[in-house]
């Protein structure tokens, strides 16, 4: 071996060899030099105990750690083995001491390789920990945060080995470098550094122990990880469960929910006709009763109808006589209705007469019979089915009078009204107030665009006579021409809704008006609307007509054969309320529409007053009653 090459560090087998030879050279050397062979023993001896020391058998089949990976993969298997580190003498061998002839055998791969070697897989080993302590912490953080505290504890375990570790290596340069100067400049000191490497790889040996002690922890972790990701699982399948159970308990829930709100449904809809009944039967007990109670006092009371009423025509006659030369056309007008009324009266009072008399007989009768049924149940059964008739008959002929003395009471109002009128001015002047009031009333309660409103003007302007430029004014005509007289058209269409004023206006002329009486008027307008709705009614159609209390009083006067519906509110305070909400009414038209309104009422609660009574407190309800009660198999308004 030539001089320079550095000692390394080799196998066991090559350092006997290498022992056998050096002891060879050793023993050779003796035979020159004393001083010599001591020289050459101290720089034999301290490589053979640096290998000796390095060559130690070290054990590197370790078993590996199989980490398994958080999200199901597999982790690559650590290599726990560590190669065994020796020191790489590269200092040069002092050969100052060594005699020329004497030959020095050394192997430089075991002396300089073996070190470098066991360093870089000490490097890469390092390395690949580093790696594989990262993999485990990124897995261990996902599968499960409250084993944060022992995977910190773990890594910094690993990091004060890594530190260790690397002053280790730190230690090992720097031995490295102390024995290559010791070996290039005192040779004495190899023994010492011996030792000290000897130290060193103690050291390194209980650092992979603590590593190794660390995998097993690592591996401790990995299946206390693996249980928790099975109990997890478990847990997941629990909540699924519990989830499905939660969704089928509700779905019954809402079921049964459903079933009940349809049960209350059909309850409250028995309820609501439940009380309807009972509403209609309540009237009827009140009917029957009022009828019975008061039967005595209605034969009185229209006995002294008749007599008022002949005393108001007598007046009338009287005052008629006085003032013949202005009233001649209203006069006649007026007999005309006073003979067809007095003998419609006479005949009604005879009717009425012979009617309450056979009343009062079948009356008798049926007490009568009445206390013969106490005696037979069966008897009495029989008789009561015999009186049930007479007791319609009762009740059509009290309606009858009702009819009767509403008719006296108006049409004496109305007498009187005119009769007053006439005296105060000239008959072609004279206009019933009451009558422009209500048209006007009806006029300012309208919408704009309803076309009544537009008819209701036009009444207004023929009672009133006005001309030309006040018609342009009001609007009834455009600016420049000349309104021509004419009668309105009469309605053809099958279904329609005039109020009073607005049939007025239908047959009442602009101008050619002017000069004829009210009555004459009035009495011209009934029997053309009377015809107009027989012409309807012969179509087979139904007509409809909106009219107030007045027009249902006229209107009953006539052989229309026509049936009367009165549409109630609820009661005067929800009328008000629903008034003033809509927010078109002034404070005075808002109390005379109520007084209308209570007038209305009071009047519809008189027998015979109206055929039906809806009362307005569900918009739906009372249209459904409305229409099936209007249509009732196209009986309206046809002849009997």
């Amino acid at each position: 071996m030539s001089e320079g090459n550095p000692p390394s560090a080799t196998p066991s087998a090559k350092s006997k060899k290498n022992k056998k030879k050096a002891a060879k050279a050793k023993a050779d050397s003796k035979a020159d030099s004393k001083a010599d062979s001591k020289a050459d023993e101290h720089a034999e001896d301290a490589p053979g105990d640096h290998d000796n020391t390095e060559n130690e058998p070290h054990d590197a089949n370790e078993d590996p750690i199989q980490v398994p990976e958080s999200n199901g993969a597999k982790l690559n298997t650590i290599d726990g083995s560590l190669p065994d580190r020796s020191v790489n003498n590269q200092g040069p061998v002092p050969t100052s001491d060594v005699p020329s002839g004497t030959d020095i055998h050394s192997d430089p791969a075991s002396d300089g390789t073996e070190p470098k070697d066991r360093f870089d897989a000490l490097v890469r080993d390092r390395d690949s920990l580093r790696a594989e302590v990262a993999d485990m912490r990124k897995s261990l953080e996902e599968l499960q945060s409250k084993h944060t505290a022992d995977m910190e504890a773990l890594q910094q375990k690993l990091d004060d080995a890594e530190s260790k570790k690397e002053q280790a290596e730190t230690q090992f340069q720097m031995l490295l470098e102390r024995v290559n100067t010791i070996k290039s400049q005192l040779g004495e000191r190899l023994k010492e550094d011996a030792e000290e490497l000897a130290l060193a790889r103690s050291q390194i040996e209980d650092l992979e122990d603590e590593n190794n002690n660390l995998k097993d922890e690592l591996n401790s972790k990995s299946t206390q990880l693996v249980e928790l990701s099975e109990d997890s699982a478990e847990k997941e399948k629990e909540l699924s469960t519990l989830r499905d159970r939660t969704s089928l308990s509700q779905q019954n829930w809402l079921k049964e929910k459903e079933e009940l709100l349809e049960q209350e449904s059909y309850l409250q809809s028995e309820f609501e006709q439940a009380k309807e009944a009972m509403h209609n039967w309540e009237i009827l007990a009140m009917e029957e009763r009022s009828i019975r109670e008061n039967l005595n006092e209605k034969v009185g009371d229209l006995e002294e109808q008749l007599s008022s009423l002949r005393d108001g025509y007598e007046r009338a006659t009287h005052e008629r006589d006085t003032q013949q030369s202005t009233v001649d056309g209203l006069q006649r007008a007026l007999q005309e209705i006073q003979l067809a009324r007095k003998q419609e009266l006479r005949e009604l009072v005879e009717s009425s007469d012979s009617q309450l008399e056979d009343l009062r007989r079948s009356l008798r009768e049926a007490q009568k019979q009445a206390t013969d049924a106490d005696k037979a149940l069966q008897n009495a059964q029989e008789e009561i089915e015999r009186v049930r008739p007479f007791e319609k008959e009762v009740k059509e002929k009290n309606l009858l009078i009702g009819k009767l003395r509403h008719e006296a009471v108006t049409l004496n109002d109305h007498l009187t009204k005119a009769l007053r009128f006439l005296k105060k001015g000239k008959p072609e002047d004279n206009v019933d107030r009451h009558i422009v009031t209500n048209h006007f009333l009806h006029f300012l309660a309208l919408d704009r665009s309803d076309p009544k409103k537009f008819q209701i003007l036009q009444l207004i302007a023929a009672l009133l006579g006005w001309n030309d430029e006040q018609r342009e004014q009001a609007g009834l005509a455009r600016p420049g021409t000349s309104s021509m007289p004419g009668k309105l058209r009469v309605p053809g269409t099958p279904l329609r809704t005039p109020s009073t004023p607005n049939l007025a206006t239908e047959f009442m002329d602009n101008g050619a008006s002017s000069k004829e009486t009210l009555a004459e008027l009035w009495s011209n307008f009934l029997e053309q609307e009377a015809e107009a709705v027989k012409n309807i009614a012969e179509k087979k159609r139904i007509c409809i007509l909106d009219i107030e209390m007045e027009g249902v009083k006229q209107v009953k006067r006539t052989d229309l054969n026509a049936r009367f519906l009165f549409l109630a509110p609820p009661s005067l305070e929800v009328l008000e309320q629903r008034l003033r909400g809509r927010g078109t009414e002034t404070e005075e038209s808002l109390q005379k529409r109520l007084t209308q309104a209570r007038n209305e009422l009071e009047y519809a609660k008189q027998p015979a007053a109206h055929d039906k009574i809806v009362v307005n407190d569900d918009l739906e309800k009372a249209y459904v009653e409305l229409r099936d009660w209007v249509v009732d198999g196209g009986k309206f308004g046809a002849a009997q």
